[in-house]
């Protein structure tokens, strides 16, 4: 090994390098653990060493060789981070078995899409919100960044090979060719984010998965590894005061970050992320060669920590989600103690049982290749088949759901009263969880507001009820152990009653739009809830006999019409059209049934300013031709929601517990069929 190998060596292991990795791991630790609102930025600054790296070493082959061996490249890139993935994802896939519910349903898609390296784009097409509390939140959600990274260890290896032809080709130096092209590819990042974000529908998520508006950390750290030689950097032997100097405010200005952003903030997007690659780029080159903060960086627990950080990106999340205060009985520094020492365990055992074994993939060794190959497909196709079946298996059960509303602990006889377009799902629990009491007493007396009882039940079928509405009609069935969409509840007071929930996340009662805060498309609105005949189809495949309206966005943020203008409910404009909008729907839907309408829960806020939007969307819900159920006064009762805590901590959507959204459900039958009559 020459004198330039070794520099090259010396760089990709540099211990203040660790330690930097170390810092960045951290943070993102501490934000999954919810005690560092920016600490997402650490993934930047894994970018930037990436983009770096790659760049660096790239570089140095071919000045040392010729050539850029593509398939040796790769070969490593392979063999440093998939083994220690496959037997995480082995893990995910064996918890998901054991778990069951939603875990189970989606391991299949999360499995494929991780192994694939496409798994921030295939979270941009679910539309799942990185920076929302979910209480089922997926175990390989955190794969998003290594397909990110993946991606450009494919891509970018190939431009390099062919800047190699075009500087030869205009007898230019090859790595300012390299540093113009990574340099383009930042600004391209940066514009390509702030024209999307310019754009009306353009959510949060899409401008924090994708790899064209994030790539512009991994881009930088290609300028600068293109152009300082790793040779120079490590014949740094005598500090210098004022690289440290501007190395220390360059982290200053990534802690700032880190503790005062978060990932809603607009500015982020374009702008923001390039300053995160800039300062991060500053610290890389302040920690490179001697000084002190180099050895600040360099202490032996924190270059292990930084050497062992793939391996903590990996566990933790999982870690975080699956050892939550439910199921551990801790909470605050126990319980991030608990995640920090099952996370090192975990690490530790991947690092020595299968990081450091890890055979090297190369055609000479073609039955390692095919090991890596046959491991990856059993665990795809094994993931698919049990999600598949779990899917399957809620679709088929010939269940009806006995549901218990008053506190009594006997369940009611169950009536087998499913039909083949029905979906019924195993019992419930057959006692009232204490969390529900308060909800589930007032419903024990019909409301003033009931109209006489003129309706019979149907002799022959259950009951129908189209539950229409926004995220607080789907909470009622997502969830770890989901309520099928469409399923037969067996009630004390009206026997067999067939509900269809189809409550979607985004929906909005005005038919152009969508509801934004701080700026920002909080949720694209789903196809489904849009058009003159939304809704349609679901009347035609169902045919209710009621159909129960359940909007329970109270009205916080502001509304962004399709022609730009944004307003505020308590507008004239947004009133107007909320109400129009809901009249017609009303309309539509109750022409041949009865139609209830719920007023909006709660009144969100803790002071007369926060509540007069709810207040404002109520007063419209009054003036509607419609049957209106109270359910501001039945889930919060004098304007209370601390009383229910059957709901979120956002006082919004009801807790993601099966037995808990079966009773509550169930209760608000009770409480709405009287009110058309039945």
């Amino acid at each position: 090994m020459n004198a330039d190998q070794r520099a090259i060596q010396r760089l990709a292991y540099s211990p203040s390098l660790d330690g930097l990795r170390a810092v960045a791991v951290s943070a993102v630790f501490l934000f999954h653990a919810g005690a560092l609102s920016g600490g997402f930025v650490g993934v930047d600054v894994f970018f930037v060493i990436s983009g770096f790296l790659i760049t660096s070493l790239a570089l140095s082959e071919i000045e040392l060789t010729g050539r850029l061996a593509l398939g040796a490249f790769w070969a490593r890139r392979f063999r440093r981070l998939m083994p220690a993935l496959l037997a995480v994802m082995a893990a995910v896939v064996a918890y998901s078995l054991w778990e069951g519910g939603a875990a189970l349903r989606r391991i299949g898609d999360d499995v494929l899409a991780t192994t694939f390296y496409v798994a921030n784009w295939a979270q941009i097409g679910e539309g799942r919100d990185y920076f929302a509390q979910y209480e089922s939140e997926p175990l390989l959600e955190h794969a998003w960044s290594l397909s990110v990274e993946e991606q450009f260890y494919v891509v970018w290896p190939l431009v390099i090979a062919g800047l190699v032809l075009v500087a030869k080709r205009l007898d230019l130096p090859l790595r300012r060719v390299v540093a113009g092209a990574a340099g383009v590819a930042a600004v391209a990042s940066v514009a390509t984010a702030m024209w999307l974000k310019g754009l009306d529908g353009t959510s949060i998520t899409r401008l924090y998965y994708g790899t064209d508006t994030r790539a512009v950390g991994l881009a930088v750290g290609a300028v600068f590894g293109a152009l300082v030689r790793p040779e120079r950097i490590v014949q740094r032997v005598a500090p210098s005061r004022a690289r440290e100097a501007v190395g220390v405010t360059a982290l200053a200005g990534l802690a700032w970050i880190m503790l005062t952003v978060d990932g809603s903030q607009r500015w982020l997007y374009g702008p923001g992320f390039l300053l995160i690659a800039l300062l991060s780029v500053v610290a890389i080159d302040a920690t490179l060669g001697a000084g002190r903060l180099a050895n600040a960086l360099a202490v032996r627990p924190v270059v292990v920590l930084g050497r062992m950080s793939y391996g903590v990106y990996l566990w933790h999340w999982p870690v975080i989600v699956v050892l939550n205060s439910d199921r551990t009985g801790l909470s605050g520094p126990l319980l991030g103690m608990a995640w920090v020492l099952v996370t090192a365990a975990l690490t530790a055992l991947s690092w020595f049982a299968v990081e450091k074994r890890a055979p090297m993939p190369s055609l000479e060794r073609p039955f390692r290749v095919a090991g890596y190959v046959g491991v990856a497909a059993l665990l795809c196709a094994g993931a698919v088949v049990v999600a598949n079946g779990a899917i399957a298996s809620e679709r088929d059960a010939e269940f009806t759901i006995p549901v218990a509303v008053s506190g009594d602990d006997s369940p009611p006889a169950s009536t087998d009263v499913s039909e083949p377009t029905s979906t019924t799902v195993p019992a419930a629990s057959t006692s009232t969880p204490s969390t529900v009491t308060t909800v589930l007493a007032t419903a024990a007396t019909v409301p003033a507001t009931a109209a006489p009882t003129t309706l019979p039940l149907p002799t022959n079928r259950p009951l129908r009820l189209l539950i229409v509405g926004d995220s607080a009609a789907y909470s009622l069935r997502d969830g770890p152990n989901p309520i099928p969409e469409q399923a037969v509840f067996d009630l004390p007071t009206f026997g067999a009653v067939e509900i269809l929930n189809v409550g979607r996340v985004g929906c909005s009662i005005v038919d152009e739009g969508a509801w934004v805060f701080e700026g920002d498309v909080l949720f694209a609105r789903p196809d489904a809830c849009s058009g003159d005949l939304r809704y349609e189809a679901d009347l035609e495949r169902f045919e209710p006999d009621v159909v129960l309206m359940l909007f329970g966005w109270p009205g916080t943020g502001e509304y962004r019409f399709d022609d730009g203008v944004t307003l505020a409910a308590c507008s004239e404009r947004f009133d107007e059209a909320w109400r129009t909008d809901y009249q017609r729907l009303v309309d539509r839907l109750g022409a041949d049934r009865p139609v209830v309408v719920a007023n909006i829960a709660p009144l969100t806020g803790v002071n007369a300013e926060e509540m007069e939007p709810t207040r404002c969307l109520n007063a419209l819900v009054d003036d509607l031709d419609a049957r209106v159920f109270d359910y501001q006064g039945w889930l919060c009762p004098d304007y209370d929601c601390a009383v229910s805590e059957a709901l979120r901590p956002d006082d919004i959507h009801f807790r993601n517990a099966a037995d808990l959204q079966l009773d509550v459900t169930a209760a608000l039958v009770e409480l709405v069929l009287p009110i058309v009559g039945y």
